[in-house]
């Protein structure tokens, strides 16, 4: 074996260590391109505050349930895998490729219905075929300025002003011309 020399031996290790740096730097840019490109955040990116979040449903009984919008959907006990995100179909979040199902011998799939409510929770979850589950899911960000209207008068809530509803148009103001 060769002479080594403890000033190579260090040049190698922060090359190396640079290296490591820049790939990891190369995989974020393109976690963030891939963000950047995706059609599923909604036209405005109402959708976007639920990536990376997950919310547990546990209706007592032997099953609880966890959601993470735009990744996956699970079953506990076993962490099993009822389907990774796929895509939006017809107003619906879809997950597809789950843990193996014995019954059918395909992965498992879950299809989440959304719609408005004042907080991010899952109302429900059935099993209306073998290893197809189908969840409910309440979030204010299924809710358009209508609905947020509609709630807040329901609630006896006064109407937010049209700058916090979402509107674009101010109201005139009378003014006197000098």
């Amino acid at each position: 074996k060769g002479i080594v020399h403890p000033e190579a031996e260090r040049l190698r290790g922060e090359h190396r260590r640079a290296l490591d740096a820049v790939r990891d730097a190369e995989r974020s840019i393109k976690d963030v391109e891939k963000l950047l490109g995706a059609d599923y955040f909604g036209a405005d990116g109402e959708w976007f505050a639920l990536k990376g979040e997950c919310f547990d449903y546990a209706p007592g009984g032997e099953f609880s349930y966890k959601l993470c919008p735009f990744d996956r959907a699970s079953q506990d006990p076993g962490s099993v895998g009822l389907g990774n995100w796929d895509k939006w179909e017809d107003g619906v979040m879809t997950f597809s490729g789950g843990s193996h199902c014995w019954a059918t011998g395909t992965g498992r799939k879950a299809r989440v219905s959304v719609q408005c409510g004042e907080a991010n929770v899952v109302l429900s979850v059935d099993e209306p075929e073998v290893c197809t589950y189908a969840l409910v899911f309440a979030t204010p960000a299924a809710c358009d300025a209508s609905m947020l209207a509609a709630a807040r008068e329901e609630a006896g809530l006064p109407p937010l002003p049209a700058a916090e509803a979402g509107g674009e148009e101010e109201e005139e103001k009378e003014h006197d011309e000098l």
